[in-house]
């Protein structure tokens, strides 16, 4: 979040949403999270049992300088922004701790990295931050911020971790330590206003605010931000989240305010973090990025689709295509203007697409591993916006990996995938030619895009 400069003149209210800006332009945190995928190769683990040993949440805020102490008497303790340094300052070692600030300044706030501390970065961190860690082979757990947005969900790589909580990574922290398996959180330094002389952290900050505004609640006034004051009023819905967990705030500020007279919401669902699981496993990635160099024929029967894609493609008046499992990239060549492909076994192909009006996936799904293909159509129906046309051989393939298995693991007939795919889409028309099941479907939504799709498939199909 980015600071709002205000006079004192200017008093914050806790009854007014104000709004708040992220700190640098998404596209630039789009890339940092790419870097850190790349760069990175820990990656965080859920607890699934539950601990019943008390952990101390700890952030950078003023009230830290009275309550430190106090840390002493914990054997777990989780601490984010500048609490790392302040605490092995004070000859207290914290066992892991969490960053997701964007920006480059958080590297002099963190100090040394040492070596017993397991460093929680989200992947939204700094490239110079990663460097700073892996430079004295710090240990280093990376995860996600979670995001509802497509484009997040998308670039969220499969069998990693995405949590949720709030705007600040305080807030972060406490979901951590739930994630970890902790029930009973002790925290501290997180007051959501300056202390005392507008001392806006327990220590020295490089990206402290300048100037802060007066904020009253409950008879009393704290100095505070519009990002300050948003993240307090974010903490009782937060906690609200961590339905089985037992919170206890430690000093004096704006959040232990607001939180004194907390009542707790009822019980609800709540979600702590997500994974998508793999659409693919580890074992046949290698095997099918080693067909193409072994077969030269394999991955190149698209070409033969091309008249029928064009088709599909002028009676959805669209251009926006997308070949799901592209191969060699022969239905691109064959298509006169640019297409997007995806093909997780084809580097340079494999981060996962954006939905688009036609979705093609020729002479794939058979090759899906049994326990893959709900994943896989799963995530079809993510892509599909308008139709989608699908080929899919319903025998065995004259080719066969590394392994001996055929190369068409899954041999279903019509009435499976039929039903298979009605699943996850309005299906217009099968069509069969031989052994080839050539398949039209539409979003599974409106009855007006079903009818939509069954025109499509009267128009345009022609095999």
């Amino acid at each position: 979040m980015t600071e709002t400069r205000l006079s004192a003149r200017s008093p914050l209210t806790v009854e007014t949403k104000h709004e708040t800006t992220y700190c640098i332009p998404l596209w630039l945190r789009d890339q940092q999270i790419r870097w850190a995928i790349e760069h990175v190769t820990g990656r965080i683990e859920a607890h699934k049992d539950k601990r019943g040993e008390p952990i101390a949440v700890v952030g950078f805020g003023p009230s830290l300088r009275q309550t430190w102490e106090q840390i002493r008497d914990f054997n777990y303790i989780i601490t984010s922004s500048g609490a790392h340094k302040f605490l092995l300052e004070r000859g207290i070692t914290p066992t892991w701790h969490v960053e997701v600030d964007p920006r480059p300044h958080k590297v002099e706030l963190l100090g040394t990295p040492h070596p017993d501390v397991v460093y929680l970065p989200a992947s939204t961190c700094h490239p110079d931050y990663f460097r700073h860690l892996q430079k004295p082979g710090a240990q280093i757990k990376l995860w996600h911020v979670f995001s509802n947005e497509e484009d997040a969900l998308r670039t969220l790589p499969r069998d990693e971790w995405a949590i949720t909580g709030g705007p600040d990574v305080g807030m972060r922290a406490m979901v951590l330590a739930r994630f970890f398996g902790f029930t009973d959180l002790h925290v501290f330094g997180i007051d959501g206003c300056a202390g005392p002389e507008h001392a806006s952290h327990a220590a020295l900050h490089p990206n402290a605010p300048r100037t802060y505004a007066p904020c009253e609640y409950e008879g009393k006034t704290y100095s505070t931000t519009v990002a300050l004051l948003e993240c307090a009023k974010a903490m009782r819905h937060e906690v609200d989240m961590l339905k089985d967990v037992k919170t206890t705030f430690y000093g004096e500020g704006l959040v232990q305010a607001m939180m004194r007279d907390y009542v707790p919401a009822p019980p609800k669902n709540a979600v702590l973090a997500i994974t998508k699981p793999a659409l693919i496993s580890a074992e046949k990635l290698v095997l099918e990025r080693r067909l193409p160099q072994a077969n030269p024929f394999y991955g190149i029967s698209d070409e033969k689709h091309v008249g029928t894609v064009l088709k599909l493609a002028d009676s959805l008046k669209t251009k926006n295509i997308l070949s799901y499992g592209s191969g060699k990239g022969l239905l691109a060549r064959g298509i006169p203007w640019q297409i997007a492909e995806y093909d997780p076994a084809i580097p340079g192909k494999e981060e996962l697409p954006k939905p688009a009006d036609l979705v093609c996936c020729l002479d794939v799904l058979e090759h899906i591993e049994p326990d893959k293909i709900l994943l896989v159509l799963d995530d079809l129906r993510r892509c599909v916006k308008q139709g989608g046309y699908f080929t899919i051989h319903t025998g065995p393939a004259v080719k066969h990996y590394a392994d001996g298995r055929n190369t068409h693991l899954l041999q279903r007939p019509r009435p499976w995938w039929e039903k298979m795919l009605g699943k996850f889409f309005t299906v217009a028309k099968v069509f069969q030619v031989g052994p080839e099941l050539h398949v039209v479907v539409g979003p599974k939504r409106a009855k007006a895009l079903e009818r939509r799709s069954v025109q499509l498939s009267a128009a345009a199909v022609d095999v």
